[in-house]
């Protein structure tokens, strides 16, 4: 379905993501934002007057003004309003996680590829300029470490820590492995929230690679870290920082620093990450990829769902 540009986009919860998203997509040339809907009409109404636009009357009239929704709502809602708005064709950007059960998240993408609309889920750090320069090095990773740390904010707290910040490094490890997890050994703990705020899971994968994994979200302060080690390569990256270090043998026209560790003589290299914003490449992903035609694998958000679920059920 060819569509004229700008693209015209609602935004159905202006949350803390729900704003976020709204206000990177007001300042894009092929997007008009048609208005706004929530649930608490003054938080949309304050959106709405800060961006420019209007507030829809009802969820139905979000989505029939649109032609794509941002769909940044809790994730139980997730099932039930995706559903409605793929089975009215509109292509959808949803929040990660994709929903709050698997059999929700397998009828939302089968009925998009039936309806043949655009489905993506907002996995962010796959956008991430410290993530997408490390991927480059990454190859045949034996071992990873992963520590996703937060302060507590009070939000998304209607599901666990797995599934609100873990979630983000399983969907990493299965995009770079591409390997199925044959085993998962899991800890957590509820602490200021009904559900777990702190979470420490080891997977090992069909391809022999093991992860460690750990997230809080009641940290004192934040971290965002994961560290890759595979044959003669060490990869750290820092979300945060927006950082990379790669540690590996020297040879003979080493590109970084040359440190002595014993008898090996290695390199380290910090190559330049470019000044971009995850959230606005990711947006942009999705806008392309409707003014292509061109559908999105989702295939690794689905996995990263059923993989959570797996870990909460062994908690």
């Amino acid at each position: 379905m060819r569509y004229n540009y700008p693209i015209r986009v609602s935004i159905i919860g202006v949350g803390h993501m729900g704003g976020l998203h709204a206000r990177k997509l007001s300042k894009m040339e092929d997007v008009s934002i048609e208005g706004v809907w929530d649930i608490d009409e003054s938080k949309a109404k304050n959106l709405a007057d800060e961006i420019g636009t209007r507030v829809f009357k009802s969820f139905d009239d979000a989505v029939g003004y649109s032609q794509a929704v941002i769909l940044a709502t809790p994730t139980k809602t997730h099932g039930k309003l995706g559903l409605q708005i793929i089975e009215r064709m509109r292509h959808l950007f949803i929040e990660k996680p994709i929903a709050s059960n698997e059999e929700e998240a397998d009828i939302l993408v089968g009925l998009a590829a039936e309806r043949d609309v655009v489905l993506m889920v907002g996995h962010i750090e796959n956008f991430n300029p410290a993530f997408v320069v490390a991927r480059e090095y990454i190859k045949n990773p034996l071992f990873i470490e992963a520590h996703r740390l937060t302060p507590f904010r009070g939000r998304g707290t209607d599901v666990s820590v797995v599934e609100d910040l873990m979630i983000h490094d399983i969907e990493i490890l299965l995009n770079i492995l591409k390997s199925d997890v044959e085993y998962i050994d899991s800890s957590a703990a509820s602490v200021l929230s009904e559900t777990p705020d702190i979470a420490n899971v080891r997977l090992r994968f069909e391809n022999g690679c093991v992860a460690n994994l750990t997230a809080s979200r009641i940290s004192l302060s934040q971290k965002r870290k994961m560290r890759i080690f595979q044959q003669d390569c060490y990869i750290g990256v820092d979300f945060d920082a927006r950082s990379v270090e790669i540690i590996r043998p020297a040879d003979e026209n080493p590109q970084g620093e040359v440190v002595k560790m014993g008898n090996y003589t290695l390199e380290i290299l910090r190559p330049e990450i470019p000044n971009a914003d995850p959230i606005t490449e990711e947006l942009k992903y999705f806008v392309d990829a409707i003014k292509s035609e061109r559908r999105i694998d989702c295939e690794s958000s689905l996995s990263a769902l059923k993989i959570t679920q797996k870990i909460l059920s062994r908690l």
